[in-house]
């Protein structure tokens, strides 16, 4: 049985990709949506990404609902969208992804700062780790608002109680996790990328 929600989500991760590499519909926004209890640990501060997270996954399971033998490979929901002319839209699938994909790298790159120094705050770590994703695709109030709700997160001590046993162990799980989600991410965003689909547009 997996000792923490990372083990578990690393277990989750082995069914996301075909033999060819391609991202699965299915497996994948499930283990996202198993990762939104992750989410729910940094507390009422990641309401929001929480809840973003939440709707863009009901998105696209909507999108692959529509046509499941189509859709089988999420970048194929996305092929479609292109193929009518439909992309940039604020409520089309491709932004569901584009979404998605951003908050989820925001998520990681907390944990990875809370891995590369045992000593920083969840609230530093949380700030930096915004900086470094989110706030470039945010307005001056959207900023504002994640600012000071980044403040409210528990402590980190408070944190690893609630996402398993806290010592080394959940430290490497944790680890484990982000090293092998992360390419996901990255793979996500070069097609985004390449079929400039990713969009700059502050909201």
């Amino acid at each position: 049985m997996a000792s923490s929600l990372f083990a578990q989500l690393t277990q989750s991760l082995g069914a996301v990709r075909d033999p060819e590499g391609n991202i699965l519909t299915t497996p994948f926004l499930s283990t996202c949506r198993e990762l939104v209890h992750v989410i729910e640990k940094f507390g009422t501060a990641l309401a929001l990404v929480k809840s973003d997270v939440g709707g863009n996954i009901d998105r696209l399971e909507a999108a692959h609902g529509r046509n499941p033998t189509k859709y089988t490979r999420i970048f194929d929901i996305l092929s479609d969208e292109v193929n009518t002319g439909q992309p940039t839209g604020s409520s089309s699938d491709t932004n569901g992804l584009l979404w998605l994909k951003r908050a989820l790298e925001f998520t990681t790159v907390i944990l990875l700062r809370l891995y590369d120094d045992r000593t920083v705050t969840l609230s530093t770590a949380a700030s930096e780790s915004y900086t470094a994703t989110l706030y470039q695709y945010h307005t001056w109030y959207t900023a504002a608002a994640f600012t000071v709700a980044l403040k409210l997160v528990p402590s980190r001590e408070t944190f690893f109680q609630k996402v398993g046993t806290p010592g080394e162990q959940l430290m490497e799980d944790m680890k484990h996790f982000t090293d092998s989600f992360t390419p996901l991410l990255q793979q996500i965003h070069q097609f985004l990328v390449d079929h400039d689909l990713d969009f700059k547009t502050r909201v």
